[in-house]
């Protein structure tokens, strides 16, 4: 059997993210929670003194201008998973983690705009009130995937 069809791989990004710190404990959560890769689009990264492993020296780091752009380049056969407070989103707790995706993540004040969300091939959210900080959303997530749950 082919092992391209068993290994498993996640991606994990921000879209417009708001501030430099949050990136940079977001990828400090990427490398130590096994993340293949880690992506902006929109802002870009910027060295901050809380990513203290230096993830993006470590692991393969990508920009994109606007989502098109990072949507033309998923890898094949991955699935998009947004992480947004939505009525459609799949609640975290049950949600069957895609063997092959990339998680993406909007800024905490504006979140995934629509257009963006229909993109995606799964939404998934927390059962929480209000919106959480988008390195603690990001690293709940990552949390989440390496729990001895089913994939999808």
């Amino acid at each position: 059997m082919n092992d391209n069809f068993i290994n498993e791989y996640f991606g994990i990004g921000i879209q417009n993210g708001k501030t430099p710190e949050n990136l940079g404990v977001l990828w400090r959560s990427a490398q130590n929670l096994g993340a293949t890769f880690i992506f902006t689009i929109g802002n870009r990264y910027a060295k901050q003194a809380c990513d203290t492993h230096d993830a993006v020296k470590a692991i393969p780091y990508f920009h994109y201008d606007t989502f098109e752009a990072f949507f033309e380049n998923l890898p094949k056969g991955a699935r998009l998973v947004g992480v947004e407070l939505d009525e459609n989103a799949c609640d975290l707790e049950t949600f069957e983690h895609p063997r092959r995706c990339v998680y993406l993540l909007g800024a905490e004040d504006h979140g995934l705009s629509k257009k963006v969300m229909d993109k995606c091939h799964y939404l998934v959210k927390f059962k929480s009130e209000k919106s959480l900080n988008v390195a603690v959303a990001g690293t709940i997530i990552m949390y989440d995937r390496n729990l001895s749950k089913p994939r999808s």
